[in-house]
C-alpha cells in the first residue's frame, strides 16, 4: 500500500469515521479476531501489541492497531455479523482502503438480522449494549445506520479509496442464485415425462450450465470474502 511505504505512522488530527463488523454476544462486542481478548471496552478501546519489543500500537512494522475501513460496502459482507461504525482517534496508519489505529469509538452497531427479527433477542441485545456501550447509537437497520453515518471524505489525507464493488458483487450473488433456483421450483408443475425427456435430450448443455452457475457462484462469493478479509489498513489485528 502506497501509504506504508512512509517510515513513520500518519497522525490524524480529531477523528477519523470507519466501518467495521463485530461479533455480537450476550456480554459485548467482540473483534472478529483475537476474540480471546473480549469484547470492546467502552467509552474508548485502546490498542495493545503483545510483541515482545512492547511497542505502542499501531506500528508500520508490525499487525497491531484496531481496523476500519473508510467505505462500508467492504466492511459489511459477512452475514451474521453486527455492522458497526468507529471513531478513530490516536495515531493511525492509513492504508489504500482503511486504517490501524491507536483507540477508537463505538459510534454506531446495527443489529444482525437474525437478532432484530427476533424480538426477545432484539430486547436482550438492545438492554446489553446499552449498559456497556453508553452513547452507542443501535439500529435495526444497517441501512438506516449508513444515512446517518456516511463515510468521511479522505481525499485531503491524500487518500482516494477504490471503488467498492461489494454491492455489485451481492446484487450479482442473488441474481445467479435466482437463475437457477426459481426455474427449478418451476419444473414442479410441469409434467414429468416432459422434464425427464427435455433432460435426457439435452443433459449436455444443463450440465455446462449448472457447471457454470457453480463456477459463477464460487468466483462472486470469493470476491466478497476477499472485499472482507483483504488488508484496510497495513496487516489490520482486531
Amino acid at each position: 500500500m502506497t501509504q506504508e511505504r512512509r517510515p513513520l505512522p500518519d497522525l490524524v488530527p480529531g477523528q477519523l469515521r470507519g466501518f467495521r463488523q463485530f461479533e455480537l454476544r450476550h456480554d459485548g462486542l467482540y473483534p472478529l479476531v483475537h476474540t480471546e481478548f473480549g469484547p470492546w471496552g467502552s467509552p474508548l478501546e485502546r490498542a495493545a501489541c503483545d510483541g515482545a519489543d512492547g511497542h505502542a500500537a499501531p506500528a508500520a512494522a508490525c499487525r497491531c492497531g484496531l481496523y476500519g475501513w473508510y467505505l462500508p460496502g467492504s466492511a459489511t459482507v459477512a452475514l451474521g455479523r453486527a455492522n458497526a461504525v468507529v471513531a478513530a482517534q490516536g495515531r493511525c496508519i492509513l492504508g489504500d482502503r482503511g486504517f490501524r489505529a491507536a483507540a477508537a469509538h463505538i459510534d454506531a452497531v446495527a443489529l444482525p438480522a437474525m437478532v432484530r427479527t427476533n424480538p426477545r433477542a432484539a430486547r436482550r441485545a438492545r438492554t446489553m449494549l446499552a449498559a456497556r456501550y453508553p452513547g452507542t447509537v443501535v439500529y435495526d437497520s444497517t441501512r438506516r445506520m449508513l444515512r446517518h453515518y456516511p463515510p468521511d471524505d479522505v481525499s485531503a489525507l491524500g487518500i482516494r479509496p477504490p471503488r467498492d464493488r461489494s454491492r455489485g458483487y451481492r446484487a450479482g450473488t442473488v441474481a445467479l442464485w435466482c437463475a437457477l433456483v426459481l426455474p427449478m421450483y418451476a419444473l414442479f408443475v410441469l409434467p414429468h415425462d416432459a422434464i425427464a425427456g427435455t433432460v435426457a435430450r439435452w443433459w449436455p448443455v444443463v450440465l455446462l450450465l449448472v457447471v457454470a452457475w457453480q463456477a459463477g457462484m464460487v468466483w462472486l462469493l470469493g470476491r466478497l470474502l476477499s472485499l472482507q478479509v483483504s488488508n484496510p489498513g497495513g496487516h489490520p489485528s482486531s
